[in-house]
């Protein structure tokens, strides 16, 4: 049972995680400001091309 209930609380973790990390890229997305910013950022770290949307 300890299991089972561990492995459900792991699961809704990762998806609580991921629903932030959504709504995070979307207001960087909604925010042009913000996102030339994260370019310029990226281009110093020399990580251009990852997650360009």
């Amino acid at each position: 049972m300890q299991t089972v209930l561990d492995r459900a609380v792991e699961e809704y973790r990762r998806g609580q995680f991921l629903e932030e990390a959504n709504r995070a890229f979307a207001a960087l997305r909604d925010d042009p400001e913000a996102r030339q910013a994260e370019l310029a950022e990226r281009e110093i770290w020399g990580i251009w091309n990852l997650f360009v949307c």
